[in-house]
């Protein structure tokens, strides 16, 4: 794997324009460290470290990234990443290297085409939107979140990058959102069930902002992924016991009440599987993890395996 990269300058665009919340050079710094590439080296026009020293370094000092910078035109050593500054690249094209990267003089510089390109205008920030936003929901699971709640939640999720909140404070805004879907079930009104239930869509549609823009602003964690998996499952949980006191509550039912009981049990065992397995084989505490490392690596041509596969395509 390379460890060092130097980002050089290319004139001939605006510094300050920004993709997904992001200075393009901010940006590019983060995809870098995001790949595992060690040290950084900046080759920077005096505009470009006006921007870095006052609006960007802040940043990347948080994020404790290993940056230094160095005169323009100073020769890059031999094997290392060889990006102008203002280059659109996402941090899985490194998975396909040789695509997009080819080695000239000792270096590796990259092969510019429709998916990686130089931003030099804004219709060229708008496409690296696109480019990123279909990356997202193409790597969605679930017919409803892929096709309705990102539809709406990805235009929130880009204005809320462009702010800078923490995805962390997102996550906990949703859970109250969510515990409050649950307690207006409780209170038993037609008009409080209602307001309940649209309170509970709404968490569901906003469930996704989060990560969103976590991955806008290379913000995503351990500890963001565990509070949104138990954000999630909390609100799912305490919905579902909502509803169920509120029908035993009119009906009281016998045969009812075994059956949610039986859901219950089946639930919470569930629950503590994800949760084993995360904290047991995952580096990530995220539901996501869990899919793309667990659920997707059991053997495809079995009916069990099909059938909860395909089920998760339905929510």
């Amino acid at each position: 794997m390379i460890q060092k990269a130097y980002i050089h300058s290319l004139h001939g665009y605006h510094t300050e324009k920004k993709i997904c919340g992001l200075y393009i050079l901010e940006r590019l710094i983060y995809t870098l460290q995001k790949v595992g590439i060690k040290q950084i080296y900046l080759m920077l026009n005096e505009q470009e470290k006006i921007l870095y020293e006052h609006k960007i370094l802040p940043h990347i000092k948080k994020r404790k990234i290993n940056t230094h910078q160095c005169l323009p035109g100073e020769v890059p050593e031999k094997g290392s990443l060889y990006v102008p500054s203002n280059l659109f690249v996402q941090p899985h094209y490194f998975e396909h290297f040789d695509d997009y990267f080819k080695q000239k003089k000792g270096v590796f510089e990259p092969v510019l085409n429709d998916n990686q390109f130089i931003i030099s205008t804004d219709e060229d920030i708008k496409k690296a939107e696109l480019l990123v936003v279909k990356y997202i929901i193409d790597n969605t699971g679930g017919y409803i979140a892929k096709n309705i709640n990102k539809r709406i939640s990805i235009p929130i999720s880009l204005q809320l990058a462009k702010t800078r909140i923490h995805p962390n404070v997102l996550t906990i805004i949703n859970m109250i959102v969510g515990f409050l879907s649950a307690y207006f079930v409780l209170q038993g009104s037609y008009w409080q069930v209602v307001l309940g239930g649209l309170l509970f869509q709404l968490a569901s549609v906003f469930d996704g902002v989060d990560g969103e823009v976590a991955k806008f602003t290379f913000k995503v964690s351990k500890i963001g992924g565990w509070l949104d998996t138990i954000g999630d499952n909390g609100t799912l949980l305490l919905f579902l016991i909502a509803v169920s006191v509120l029908y035993f509550e009119n009906t009281s039912a016998r045969t009812a009440s075994i059956i949610i009981t039986l859901l219950f049990v089946g639930l919470f065992w569930f629950i503590g599987m994800i949760v084993w397995y995360l904290r047991k084989f995952s580096e990530s505490g995220s539901l996501v993890a869990y899919d793309k490392e667990f659920l997707q690596k059991l053997p495809q041509d079995d009916l069990l395996v099909k059938f909860a596969l395909s089920m998760k395509y339905f929510t």
